[in-house]
């Protein structure tokens, strides 16, 4: 059965330089609701090929002028049309024929005669790979410009976050004033915020809410700064911890960078320079997520992908064992 769902019609072309085979198999596909054209030779197909851009080619290997095994190279060295998938038919059984279409560059081998319900199955299983392999291909092109996108996001992106709202930020200090300093400054940039006077504290307030960004001071009795940032390594790896110090220049904020720290900022700093810090942790975060989700898009078109092809493989040999041996 043809795939498709109310656009254009799936292009197949069939490439034989006897009419009555050519003939056979386009009642065969025009019959599924293929879209067919014909060709008598190799040059003759290869012009076809760049023309009409078929979705699929089912090409005798043995013709006179430019063999089958020609065609397939020359079309699979062509940057536009080296994704079409062919299909071989040829009247040749020999293992070394096989491996030399395979070689040459094709994805599937029928022995003549032709049967309706095995050429089908290899047609849709074919199509099949080709679609995914589209959607992967858009797929990878979406990750790639989405990269460029947010890095040129990021040298034009002005300080300050973008609007209210923006995500929900962790301020963990043990002085209350400090702590109610930068929950009104970040809550004023629309910012929702949740405050916690030690380390035990935020890390439990990390398990039970979502944290887009954490601002942590690095000098806090009992447990260290440096301390909840290993521990938020565990429990929340993609909320950025921007880490607050009286100094740019001690150990502990060295420290806490090589632990994973996205940034640091400078007790006594200017409000602004603080947003902007908070505003490019949130835009790091973000991107990082899509990009996670546009991986397990993949992954989940990769493991498709496969399931098809293993089932191709298992009903190929299916139908090679019901095939009548000479």
């Amino acid at each position: 059965m043809s795939e498709s769902t109310g656009e254009a019609p799936i292009r197949i072309l069939v490439v034989d330089d006897e009419q009555r085979n050519r003939e056979l198999v386009e009642a065969m596909l025009l019959h599924a609701g293929y879209e067919v054209f014909l060709a008598a030779g190799g040059e003759e197909a290869l012009a076809l090929a760049h023309e009409k851009r078929p979705d699929l080619i089912i090409l005798d290997l043995m013709m006179p002028g430019l063999s089958g095994f020609e065609v397939c190279a020359r079309v699979k060295m062509d940057p536009q049309t080296g994704g079409t998938p062919i299909l071989f038919v040829t009247a040749l059984d020999h293992i070394g024929d096989k491996e030399r279409a395979f070689a040459a560059g094709g994805d599937d081998f029928l022995t003549k005669p032709v049967q309706h319900a095995e050429l089908l199955s290899r047609v849709e299983a074919l199509l099949k790979v080709r679609h995914l392999n589209r959607d992967l291909d858009r797929a990878l092109s979406y990750l790639y410009e989405l990269e460029l996108t947010g890095h040129a996001r990021q040298q034009r992106k002005p300080a300050g976050p973008s609007g209210p709202g923006d995500g929900v930020i962790l301020v963990v200090d043990d002085e209350p004033l400090v702590r109610q300093l930068f929950g009104d400054l970040l809550q004023n940039a629309g910012y929702v915020t949740h405050q916690a006077e030690n380390g035990q504290q935020a890390l439990e307030i990390v398990r039970r809410e979502p944290i887009d960004a954490i601002l942590l001071d690095i000098m806090m009795p009992k447990m260290s700064g440096l301390e909840v940032l290993a521990k938020l390594g565990e429990l929340a790896a993609d909320s950025p911890v921007i880490i607050v110090t009286a100094s740019p220049s001690s150990e502990n904020a060295i420290a806490a960078l090589r632990l994973g720290a996205f940034d640091f900022i400078v007790k006594g700093f200017k409000n602004e320079a603080m947003l902007a810090t908070v505003a490019r942790a949130i835009e790091r975060r973000r991107l990082v997520m899509r990009d996670r989700a546009l991986v397990s898009q993949l992954q989940a078109k990769i493991q498709e992908l496969l399931a098809i092809l293993a089932e191709h493989a298992r009903e190929a040999g299916r139908l090679s064992g019901l095939r009548p041996q000479a």
